[in-house]
């Protein structure tokens, strides 16, 4: 033996002597070729997780939108039944043009409570007008029913942070 580092490999029959610089050459080849697919993996789930967090996010700030616009439509709406029991249908069907939009993106809960929402309204222009200052009276001594958006206002929050446990 020439003082070399040498290993055997046995392979049947045959035996093949390699010699230390080739097992360094190997084992630093397969080094990279591991840190390579490494870098290429992280580098793949990095960008799905981005892709996501940017859809999640996206899908969010069109929830938020489409739910504000729903709000602000129907607030006069509650405002116009307290005072006046004739309703305009051309309002009343753009409510529910939201409500459908909603139905395509929310959840059941969101849903249900914008549908409330919707029959909570028709019955407030079936009362007979109310004195403005009185309902809100009312409201600030805390009525319970008196607030018409609090389930949707709780089932949208809680739908949101559901969807934002998920990034």
């Amino acid at each position: 033996m020439d003082g070399k580092l040498q290993i055997i490999i046995w392979g049947g029959s045959n035996s093949m002597a390699v010699d230390g610089p080739v097992i360094l050459a190997l084992a630093a080849l397969t080094g990279s070729v591991v840190g390579a697919c490494s870098s290429m993996a992280a580098t793949f789930i990095g960008q799905r997780l981005h892709a996501r967090w940017t859809r999640i996010g996206a899908e969010l700030e069109e929830r938020e939108k489409l739910y504000g616009k729903f709000v602000e439509e129907a607030v006069p709406m509650f405002v116009d039944a307290i005072q006046r029991s004739a309703m305009d249908p051309a309002k009343i069907m753009r409510l529910y043009a939201i409500v459908a939009r909603i139905r395509l993106t929310s959840t059941e809960r969101v849903l249900r409570a914008a549908e409330e929402v919707g029959k909570e309204l028709l019955e407030a222009y079936e009362r007979p007008p109310e004195d403005p200052a009185e309902v809100l009276a009312r409201y600030a001594h805390g009525e319970d029913d008196i607030d018409p958006f609090r389930e949707f206002t709780e089932a949208c929050r809680q739908e949101r942070a559901k969807a934002l446990q998920h990034i």
